[in-house]
């Protein structure tokens, strides 16, 4: 009855998506300046305000969500990489991948607070507000082509480098944080596993290989469920783990590229955008059971993006072609 149950509710959301969009684009944002490839994205929920790395531009871009207009561009900022806004302190931490740092902004003046040193090839983060530590994949291939990384602990209450933990391969990629328990989940690219990090031992416990899938780089957690979601791009699917077991429950076909997803708790869904120029939404039935609902046209290269759950909305980082320029697009998350 249960299998007939979540074929069902498939069904019905295969239906809804014939009538709607899951995601409607109602704004676009114009970046006429910024040129290349773009990172990451990240939001200030209280000062409505959303942030972007524009890495070939070495800029912060910075974005005022009420009026849809771009506010400041942050310069001399090295290659930015992944971002994280701190409210109570009113700071921007900025991984700062040619110069191995973590940049503490602040907030108003965007002046730096400290530069925190670890590895180049700083890259992803996460945030564990719990204990107000950030995670940064650093090393690896970038120094002296080593065949291991390092996740460091960064402190931004004393904005230090706490401890760098060592994770076997040359690349590693996107991470997620496990609130009722001590678990760190990272992808380690070269080996096509997902490493799990005890965050109180500060270190590798245990890893989950992917089967017949590889160059793992973006990662969403639903924990509630015990499921985590790794975005795959040989071939290019989203592999479903059961954090208890550590099996694969599901594979769903997803953008080619992929580089960011996020998980929309409330509708029960997940985005993925990658280089090939779409967004996948893909519908969850329940904990097993999933079904591609829709491919939203964006553009090659628009691989980068931030769900935000308290506006309900969706954004997608779109780099300049050469024939259209540099823009942020909008979507309002659908029922």
């Amino acid at each position: 009855m249960r299998y007939v149950l979540a074929f069902l509710a498939l069904v019905f959301a295969v239906e809804c998506h014939a009538q709607q969009e899951p995601l409607r684009l109602i704004q676009s944002i114009a970046m006429p300046e910024v040129g290349g490839r773009l990172e990451h994205l990240a939001v200030d929920l209280k000062g409505s305000r959303l942030f972007l790395s524009a890495r070939v531009n070495k800029t912060i871009e910075v974005f005022d969500l009420a009026s849809g207009k771009r506010l400041h561009t942050v310069r001399g900022v090295g290659t930015p990489h992944g971002q994280y806004y701190v409210p109570g302190t009113n700071e921007l931490l900025v991984s700062v991948g040619d110069e191995g740092t973590v940049m503490f902004l602040r907030g108003d003046t965007f002046e730096v607070v400290k530069n925190v040193k670890i590895s180049v090839g700083a890259d992803s983060i996460v945030y564990d507000p719990g204990a107000k530590f950030l995670y940064i994949v650093n090393g690896g291939k970038d120094i002296d082509n080593n065949e291991y990384s390092l996740v460091s602990v960064i402190d931004t209450t004393k904005r230090e480098d706490l401890a760098d933990i060592r994770v076997e391969g040359a690349e590693l990629e996107a991470m997620a944080v496990e609130r009722s328990g001590t678990r760190l989940f990272v992808n380690m690219k070269t080996l096509k596993q997902v490493g799990i990090i005890d965050r109180n031992k500060r270190q590798v416990v245990a890893t989950w290989p992917l089967p017949e899938a590889g160059v793992n780089t973006p990662m969403t957690f639903d924990e509630a469920h015990h499921r985590l979601f790794v975005g795959a791009r040989e071939p290019a699917e989203v592999v479903v783990f059961n954090t208890d077991t550590g099996k694969v429950v599901a594979k769903i076909p997803c953008v080619g590229d992929a580089d960011d997803m996020s998980y929309d708790s409330a509708h029960k869904r997940i985005y993925v955008t990658g280089e090939e120029g779409f967004i996948s939404v893909i519908a969850q039935a329940d904990a097993d059971h999933y079904e591609a609902i829709a491919k939203i046209k964006t553009r090659p290269g628009a691989r980068n993006s931030l769900f935000v759950p308290e506006l309900n909305r969706f954004f997608v980082g779109v780099p300049n072609d050469g024939k259209q320029q540099a823009e942020v697009l909008v979507f309002q998350v659908q029922p």
